[in-house]
This record gives structure tokens, sequence and C-alpha cells, in this order.
């Protein structure tokens, strides 16, 4: 899946709730890109105080979005907020660049918010992953609330 958003330091607030929770899939993301050396897509949902984190494999990203999309559509009346997690790559004017993406949203919001961690896999070292410091705000996102399923163009635009 891929990003083309100018990428901007992003100002994440740990007493927020839903900041918190960004903060989480982030880290968790990493984790399991870290041990596992591949990072299954998954949510996390947010109801009342609690959190519910569902997986959404599938043979390639256009299933694993629609997975996910589908989940979080049947799920949107019992939530207050989402964040999907997946990985990906951001497309800059100078280069496209690989990255974990968390994109966060609520129901009844037409937008979500998209972030991102930049990282490198230098195949040459024996697969030694880094990643970059600081969080990106990509900004704006279509919602995984709103819409038909997604095809292979449609993540392209992402």
């Amino acid at each position: 899946m891929t990003n083309s958003h100018t990428a901007s330091a992003a100002a994440l607030d740990e007493s927020k709730d839903l900041d918190k929770i960004v903060l989480y899939a982030l880290d968790e993301a990493m984790e399991k890109l870290e041990q596992k050396g591949e990072l299954e897509p998954f949510t996390v949902i947010l109801h009342g105080g609690n959190l519910r984190v569902e997986s959404h494999p599938g043979e390639d990203a256009v299933e694993c979005f629609n997975a996910a999309s589908t989940a979080l559509q049947l799920l949107a009346h019992l939530m207050d907020a989402y964040v999907f997690a997946y990985d990906g790559y951001i497309s800059t004017d100078s280069d496209t660049r690989d990255a974990i993406i968390v994109e966060r949203g609520r129901p009844g919001a037409a937008e979500a918010e998209a972030y991102a961690v930049l990282y490198t896999l230098d195949e040459g070292e024996g697969g030694v992953l880094s990643f970059e410091e600081g969080i990106y705000d990509l900004g704006p996102a279509s919602s995984m609330l709103q819409g038909a399923p997604a095809t292979s163009d449609d993540l392209e635009l992402l």
C-alpha cells in the first residue's frame, strides 16, 4: 500500500486516548516487523475504555485491506475509534521509502488521519532492520468506514 502525502513531524499527545492507541499500534507493528520480518495488517478498535486487536491476513494488499474494512464496517456501531496498521511505503518527490503506516478514524468522520514510521532493511548486513526516529504526519486519508471494497488501483492512490 502506498501513501504519497507530504510528511511532517507528528505531534501526538500521550494523554489523549486516540494518540495513545496510535503509539501503541506503531510500537506493536515495529515489534512484529522486527521479530517476524513481516507485518500482518491489524486494527485496534476502541470502545469505551477497552481495546480490541484484530489481525487481517490475506494473499495480497487488496485482500488484507478489504478484510480490515469489512471488519471495521461491521463493528462501526460498537466502536469509538479505530487504528489500522500495515507495512507499506511512502512516495516522496525524491524517492520511495518503506514505512509502517497507521490510519486512525472515527465512525461518522469522512476522513481518517495517517501517520508513519520510516524504516530501512539492509539486506547486505544479514537483514538488519532500522527504524528512523520520529513519527510523520501524512495528513488526511479516506476513512475505512466509508465506501466500497478497494481495488489494487485504489490502494495506489492512498
